[in-house]
């Protein structure tokens, strides 16, 4: 008998929730013996096993990769894998629709319990700016709402190289202006919004906490940038020792910079790269996060520094045995899931706890 599609995808989600239970070792045998290791950093058995074997392409192609495909073909990869890596029931959060039917729209996740002191967190999402929606960090997501007792707005916002900067970044400030005007529809019985995003998610959320400040309106209580890409000019992350890291390499981010860049705008300059600022101060509390195989990671240690530099609240953690986009697999693989329970501990205290002292 013939499987449908949605049924293929529900077994094959089922198989691999069992397949990753397997002890490492075994995992790792799957996975032809050997292991990721770089500069002291040893990726993650799951993730090898799933790099190496589960998602494995005859072609051999790498997995996931923009390189050697299309974007629209990518697009389906990513999709896919979302798809099957989704978070658990054991994650017990409502997810809906939510915006103003019109040029704002996204997923609303909702968890069983909500502090009542916690913001509404405006999360936008992974992919690049390329990619794809919401659904792209929907895992990632829930599990944060559910640890953190706190609801995520996960928008949409108009992907490249259809729609190049700033095209994206307008959708996001709007859907930023409009959460603001309906955190009580949103969940947020606190009354307060919280900012934050993934990967060039995370480029829009520093770059809007700027923009705010520059022009003098609220800001949000706090930002979480979780593996930002933050200059996109950066020359050094081609040499990177992590360059390349899985399921998004150095030449990965090349080719998403390459579509997300406006005609007529410099990577170098800072509506694009916001680590580039001249002085970066007046900013709200700050956690942020990276991969320790992650080229990215050194972008987000400077950001950190520089926000400090700025008296600005600014916690920073890297977890090592992952690399850049380890969001995606937050609904399957332990270490993943440790560490955004780690980042929901931390962002609770951040948000719900008196001002300390920042710290690395």
């Amino acid at each position: 008998m013939r499987l449908s599609p949605p049924r293929q995808s529900v077994l094959r989600r089922l198989l691999l929730r069992q397949v990753l239970r397997l002890p490492f070792a075994v995992l790792k045998f799957l996975s032809g013996g050997g292991i990721v290791h770089v500069d002291g950093r040893t990726l993650d058995t799951q993730i090898t096993f799933l790099w190496k074997t589960f998602f494995a392409r005859q072609d051999q192609r790498t997995p996931l990769s923009l390189t050697g495909t299309s974007v629209e073909g990518a697009r389906e990869d990513w999709q896919e894998a979302a798809a099957l890596m989704s978070a658990g029931s054991e994650v017990r959060v409502k997810v809906e629709t939510a915006g103003d039917g019109g040029l704002v729209n996204g997923q609303l996740i909702r968890p069983q319990r909500i502090d009542h002191n916690s913001p509404l967190l405006v999360l936008f999402h992974d992919g690049g700016g390329v990619l794809g929606g919401p659904e792209l960090s929907l895992a990632f997501a829930s599990l944060l709402a559910h640890e953190a007792r706190c609801p995520v707005f996960l928008p949409a916002y108009r992907l490249a190289p259809e729609h190049r900067f700033p095209a994206g970044y307008d959708d996001a400030r709007m859907a930023w202006d409009w959460a603001l005007a309906n955190l009580g529809r949103l969940g947020a019985t606190s009354g307060q919004a919280a900012i934050g995003g993934i990967g060039m998610g995370g480029n829009m959320a520093a770059r809007l906490c700027l923009d705010l400040r520059r022009d003098f309106k609220p800001l949000p209580v706090a930002q979480l940038l979780v593996t930002p890409l933050l200059d996109l000019s950066d020359p050094d992350l081609k040499t990177s020792r992590f360059a390349r890291s899985w399921p998004i390499s150095a030449a990965d981010l090349d080719i998403m910079i390459g579509h997300y860049a406006g005609a007529g705008t410099g990577l170098s300059d800072v509506a694009l790269s916001p680590l580039r600022e001249e002085v970066i101060n007046g900013q709200p509390r700050t956690l942020i996060v990276s991969g320790g195989l992650d080229p990215l990671a050194a972008q987000a240690e400077r950001y950190a520094r520089r926000l400090m530099e700025g008296r600005t609240h600014t916690l920073y953690r890297r977890y090592d045995s992952l690399p850049l986009g380890f969001p995606l697999f937050a609904g399957v693989v332990d270490h993943a899931q440790a560490a955004v329970r780690d980042i929901a501990t931390l962002w609770s205290e951040l948000t719900t706890s008196p001002d300390q002292d920042a710290g690395l």
